[in-house]
């Protein structure tokens, strides 16, 4: 029987026409199609020596993985590198048309041990920079998950490795990425920057599974720090109700610090009505510190300047006006200018 062969114009390897497909956003890579369909097993047979090599695969991907590339800081170019070590991975909404269902996992691997991971959809360029990469094509997600969850636990560079494969189970469109991301961030063995990295993920990406985590972290997790990093996990939510949970955060958390950061992250999400809510809770809030940091979220506002100028000419205690003052000095709304020329006119 005659079988039909295709060639992979990159590194003119030919394989079977039904075989997977070459990866069209990869340029200049030597390019090997796997035989292998399970990533840990690739990822053991690979980069034996002191060159680095690459391994990929394909998984369907959650729809917040949105357009997930590198960037220049002001994001008008976007593309990654197999040679360099590119510090602006990321998503952007910038970039008409590159919506996907799935997403591209590479593993680097060097002297035997994976030395870097990048995850990008498969509408961002890629320079191969003549690295050899094994392409799997699409895998079983549980098999991706399994591979990514061993990087995790071993104990390499957190940068480069942990903390990328954290993201690429994130973007996993299968439920048992929820179970993976809620047993590191429950954690309390693990480092609180490990945890924090699995609570911000909940609440970026995994919709009503990942807004859950995020609230048991709040109701139950004994680390003001850990809770006020949960707290900034809301503001990346999706979940309608994210907002007013952060609302019951400034009124009920036990820790002054966790409750006027919560002031602070409120103001950020710039919901309806925040101006006019955190002015009542600096009414009824009894800590300094928490009022302190409501005026400074009130500043931070789009009509912060509004609110501002409402405090200063409101009867409240001259401490109140002081801290108003001082954050009106700080923009460059004139109604600010004018409002303190008045005070010195007195």
């Amino acid at each position: 029987m005659r079988i039909p062969i295709a060639c992979v114009a990159a590194t003119m390897l030919c394989v079977p026409a039904w075989a997977v497909d070459a990866p069209t956003s990869i340029d200049d890579v030597r390019l090997e199609i796997g035989s292998a369909r399970n990533p840990a097993s690739a990822l053991d047979t690979v980069g034996r020596g002191k060159t680095a090599e690459w391994v990929g695969w394909s998984v369907p991907a959650v729809p917040d993985s949105r357009d997930t590339c590198c960037f220049t800081s002001n994001f008008k170019r976007r593309g990654c590198s197999l040679a360099d070590r590119d510090n602006s991975w990321g998503t952007s909404d910038a970039f008409a048309g590159s919506g996907t269902t799935e997403i591209y996992v590479l593993v680097e691997v060097k002297g035997g041990k994976a030395s870097r991971v990048r995850v990008v959809s498969p509408s961002c360029p890629v320079d191969g920079a003549d690295r050899r990469l094994v392409w799997l094509g699409p895998v079983d997600a549980a098999a991706s998950l399994a591979a990514l969850s061993r990087l995790l636990e071993s104990n390499v560079d957190a940068d480069d490795v942990e903390e990328p494969a954290l993201a690429a189970i994130a973007y996993h469109a299968d439920a048992r990425a929820d179970a993976l991301i809620e047993k590191r961030a429950l954690d309390r063995s693990l480092s609180g920057d490990a945890r924090q990295q699995a609570i911000f993920w909940a609440g970026n990406v995994r919709g009503e599974a990942g807004y859950r985590l995020v609230e048991r972290v709040l109701a139950t997790d004994p680390d003001a720090d850990i809770r006020e990093h949960a707290v900034f996990a809301l503001t990346q939510s999706s979940v309608p109700g994210a907002a007013d949970r952060i609302k019951r955060v400034a009124i009920e958390d036990r820790d002054n610090e966790v409750r006027a950061q919560a002031l602070f992250w409120l103001a950020q999400t710039n919901t309806e009505g925040a101006g006019a809510w955190i002015v009542g809770r600096l009414d009824a809030e009894q800590d300094d510190h928490v009022r302190e940091q409501a005026i400074f979220a009130l500043s931070q506002l789009a009509d912060g300047t509004d609110w501002l100028l409402k405090i200063m000419r409101s009867q409240r205690e001259p401490e109140t006006i002081r801290r108003a003052l001082f954050w009106l000095g700080q923009s460059d709304d004139p109604r600010a200018l004018q409002e303190i020329e008045k005070i010195l006119d007195r």
